[in-house]
């Protein structure tokens, strides 16, 4: 199989010295009999106890493929609960966040959606719940709606600190929106007075880098690239990329996690790079050539060849998702009654330049050989002429030997780590320690998770690979700080993503057995390569023991995101930072889980409240769900 633009499968097998400590690792994938198997474009999913039975439930918006809401049964499976919940399945999602936004006691669910690629207006849906699993969308009555925004990701968080949360819409070439509470279920925009409105981007994610107790911002996909922002104590958001050792950093980055990965105290920061969306052929060696790639200022496509006896190609066109407008192809210089057509090998006259967007599609006359003795072959020409907002994909059968023309392949992939020394990031680890080298992952998600629950938090790649072209992610383990090795395919973690490309990864512990599950979506991509598989894997390795920790504010927000909590067991500290579990575009409410290696007893649990109040818990057993109320 030839790809073009596409990743390398490196050799992830452990070296003798490491496969007693990776062989624990085993996922087994149970989506089928947790009833929530589907193939659907889906970018993103939230996570939450929405009805406040202890048990983890999904959220999944699946963008324009109808969304599901997935209630936990408590007997290792989930039923669609949407249909009767009020929450309305249809729409351009992108981002979804669980919260309890108003400080009532019950969840409540922030959807955003596009705004028809900035053509229309719309509502971001703000579905209040009642704990019971029903929502009403209260949007447009709490000021939330952010009507003209092609909003991508979002986040919930109390920027100044008075308790309530606050809302931050990250929004797509157009301005960022940042809601404040006002604390009476409506929200004040103070996008511009904060700092945020200019930058517009794609991805969020957030935490308290400098440990001052304000949480700051993390944005990519921004006209100036990541851009690190600052929280200037509860009053505005300052530019602090440069400061913070992140400039220039112009790279496309997809996914950015926040995470002590080597317990020092301090929040460090892996990042994912790749492409949102692919240029390239995926040539599968059987006559089926598949593609995608955006309009470009001169034509632009790619040439392949035919058997040289072929009487014709078959060809699948789309032009921004949908299928193309019959009268935007052109199959040698004649039209065409449908995007999907065969251009018979007849069509060696091309067609004349036109003012109109248009796909042409024609044969070179005669036959070509690359060497004496090798076979006789067509050569076939596939391009799109016309510039504007063109997103061109499709499928050629009986075509090989594909090469780009004018196709932008040199996008920058792999991973990235920075060690957060008092407040400024330094770039640390590499492919020598354990990072896939530049071509080993097209990242998309990244996610911090410690999965054998040794006490060091592990890292999750989520590899999206090309369109047309199945992929795999990685997981990576935490050698106390100094190193990363990769855990091989046959641990189950790192499934392929089916027909779509791999988009999201969120750990859980949806049995409550103390080891954090993983819940993936496939559904990104150019259609028709959009329809990736849910799949739910079960942790079933060997694990150390844990606790789960879930924050209950009183003086703060109810949910304690911006608390930040230090527990120490066997002479070892484990901080983390409750930030809800971002993910990508969204944002999920998980408990805090802490590995413990050996450590039966946890010797003291402190707990930095966004309200500023600290508490001390001692000696608490391990292996167990604690709820922590905070202190008057």
């Amino acid at each position: 199989m030839l790809l073009l633009a596409g990743c390398e499968r490196r050799d992830d097998s452990p070296r003798p010295d490491e496969q007693k400590w990776v062989q624990g690792v085993r996922f087994t994938e149970v989506t089928e009999t947790a009833g929530i198997a589907r193939a659907t474009q889906t970018y993103d999913a939230a996570i939450a106890d929405f009805d406040d039975d202890s048990w983890p439930d999904l959220y999944v918006g699946n963008h324009a493929g109808g969304a599901t809401l997935l209630r936990n049964q408590g007997d290792g499976t989930f039923r669609d609960v949407l249909p009767q919940s009020g929450i309305t399945a249809s729409g351009d999602q992108h981002g979804t966040g669980w919260a309890d936004a108003n400080g009532d006691g019950h969840l409540d669910l922030y959807v955003t959606l596009g705004a028809g690629r900035g053509l229309a207006t719309k509502s971001n849906r703000l579905y209040r719940g009642d704990g019971r699993g029903r929502f009403v969308d209260v949007a447009a009555d709490s000021g939330a709606s952010d009507p003209s925004g092609r909003s991508r990701a979002m986040a919930w968080l109390d920027v100044d600190r008075d308790g309530d949360l606050d809302l931050a819409v990250i929004n797509f070439a157009s301005p960022n929106r940042l809601f404040l509470n006002r604390g009476d279920g409506t929200f004040e925009d103070a996008s511009e007075a904060w700092g945020i409105a200019s930058l517009s981007g794609t991805r969020i994610t957030w935490g308290d880098y400098d440990g001052d107790g304000f949480p700051d911002l993390l944005l990519s996909g921004t006209p100036k690239g990541l851009r690190l922002l600052r929280n200037d104590r509860g009053s505005r958001f300052v530019d602090a990329t440069r400061d913070a050792g992140l400039e220039p950093m112009h790279d496309p980055i997809q996914g950015m996690a926040f995470g002590d990965y080597d317990n020092d105290g301090d929040l460090d920061l892996a990042a994912s790079f790749g492409a949102d969306f692919n240029e390239g052929i995926v040539d599968d060696q059987h006559g089926t050539l598949r593609f995608a790639f955006f309009a470009h200022d001169d034509p632009a496509g790619f040439d392949f060849t035919a058997a040289a006896d072929a009487t014709g190609v078959d060809l699948d066109l789309y032009e921004n998702g949908s299928p193309v407008a019959a009268d935007r192809i052109r199959c040698g210089a004649d039209g065409v009654s449908s995007w999907r057509f065969t251009c018979p090998a007849t069509a060696t006259v091309a067609s004349e330049a036109s003012d109109v967007p248009l796909f042409l599609v024609w044969r070179d006359a005669g036959e070509r050989r690359d060497c004496d003795d090798c076979p006789a072959r067509q050569l076939w020409h596939l391009r799109w002429q016309g510039r504007g907002d063109h997103h061109l994909s499709g499928i050629v059968r009986g075509g090989r030997d594909p090469a780009p023309v004018d196709l932008r392949t040199d996008v920058q992939r792999g991973a990235a780590l920075w060690r957060n020394d008092g407040g400024v990031f330094v770039r640390d680890l590499d492919s020598q320690h354990g990072l896939p080298e530049a071509s080993g992952v097209n990242g998309q998600a990244v996610q911090w998770a410690d999965v054998d629950s040794d006490g060091w938090l592990d890292l999750y790649l989520v590899n999206s690979g090309l369109d047309g072209e199945s992929s795999s992610s990685l997981l990576l383990l935490n050698d106390r700080g100094r190193r990363f090795v990769a855990v091989p395919a046959v641990s189950g973690a790192t499934p392929d993503s089916g027909a779509g490309r791999a988009v999201g990864a969120h750990f859980f512990d949806y049995d409550r057995d103390g080891r954090l599950d993983l819940f993936l979506t496939n559904g990104w991509g150019a259609p028709p390569f959009d329809q990736g598989p849910y799949r739910l894997l079960r942790n079933v390795g060997a694990t150390g023991h844990w606790l789960a920790l879930t924050l209950r504010g009183r003086s703060s927000n109810r949910d304690g995101l911006g608390a930040t909590v230090v527990v120490e067991a066997c002479g070892e500290r484990r901080t983390r930072y409750q930030n809800g579990g971002t993910s990508y575009f969204s944002q999920s409410i998980t408990p805090l889980h802490f590995g413990l290696g050996p450590c039966e007893v946890i010797d003291s649990i402190e707990i930095r409240w966004p309200s500023g109040t600290k508490q001390n818990l001692h000696d608490i057993p391990a292996d167990q769900h604690v709820q922590v109320e905070e202190s008057p």
